[in-house]
């Protein structure tokens, strides 16, 4: 058991480093380790949204591949059990000691339901985003992040009849973050060349698709809140797009370096939350750097 659960480990940080990058994937759990210890000690800010904190695993299970393999054990619902409840250890720790036992339960439950829940194809379905970016389409199929959206239409209602506006505001949360996942994949370097446009309007137009296809996907939303004529929390919609936006210009940023891309795009948003105002500052001085790298890997083979 703990052998298969240390190379699902392994499998998993794979996805996010290079193999053998034991420094990386150190950071990547000291920077878990910390953001549940902020979690902790700002536990009266963040309990409405604490949630956000374990639907990692609700994306990794519904895109994950190995699953026909693991069914060759019996307990093979045990051990990816056990590989979320490990997973999400140290937010669990800070439910308990909030005493947050009910909370703990419900999501213990829901991690049996995920786990049995039977696998549904999406390739067939056409999602209405804008091309210029692919990995739009990508994402939603690889990903399925169709399912979030049986979700967030019940916690909008939810938040109508109780009147609970922070349930709002953490849908509006998932939305954007939901528009930040095809901003953390990258073309190949060669697509940049060879596409005609300058580094300039080739980043504009990723801007632009970015912009379209975050509308596409709260629309939704929006027809549920005027609906419910939830008007204050409305007006609020137009903070779904900063982080898309702001994700593209940090891939072009650090293109080369997906892990320092994924550390910014948290500091800017921790930035955002308490330093408000702050990483409007310095967007235009990132977006020209964005071009410059942007050029940089367009005419390579010009210096070359």
């Amino acid at each position: 058991m703990i052998t298969i659960l240390k190379y699902l480990f392994t499998v998993r940080f794979r996805k996010l480093v290079s193999k053998g990058d034991n420094i990386a994937v150190l950071l990547i759990v000291l920077l878990y380790l910390l953001t549940a210890y902020l979690v902790f000690k700002n536990y009266q800010y963040f309990q409405n949204y604490v949630l956000i904190f374990f639907l990692d695993v609700v994306g990794y299970h519904l895109q994950r591949s190995d699953i026909e393999i693991l069914k060759l054990r019996k307990n093979y619902k045990v051990v990816l059990f056990l590989e979320y409840f490990v997973y999400s250890l140290p937010f669990y720790l800070v439910l308990v000691f909030k005493g947050e036992f009910l909370l703990i339960a419900g999501i213990l439950i829901f991690n049996v339901f995920l786990i049995n829940l039977p696998k549904s194809n999406f390739k067939t379905l056409k999602y209405p985003f804008d091309l210029f970016n692919v990995y739009w389409h990508i994402n939603f199929r690889k990903y399925k992040l169709i399912y979030l959206f049986l979700f967030l239409p019940i916690l909008v209602y939810i938040a109508a009849e109780y009147k609970n506006h922070n349930l709002i505001y953490f849908v509006l949360l998932i939305l954007s973050l939901i528009a930040c996942a095809p901003s953390f994949e990258r073309e190949r370097v060669e697509e940049i060349r060879q596409n005609p446009y300058t580094a300039e309007k080739y980043l504009w137009y990723q801007l632009k698709n970015t912009t379209l296809n975050t509308f596409y996907i709260t629309i939704p939303i929006v027809i549920m809140l005027c609906v419910f004529q939830i008007w204050e929390e409305l007006i609020f919609i137009g903070f779904v797009f900063i982080a898309p936006l702001a994700n593209v210009i940090l891939k072009y940023l650090f293109f080369r370096n997906n892990l320092i891309q994924q550390i910014f795009f948290v500091l800017f948003i921790a930035t955002s939350i308490f330093l408000f105002g702050f990483p409007l500052i310095i967007t235009p001085f990132m977006y020209k750097k964005a071009i410059k790298n942007l050029n940089a890997l367009k005419y390579a083979e010009d210096s070359n």
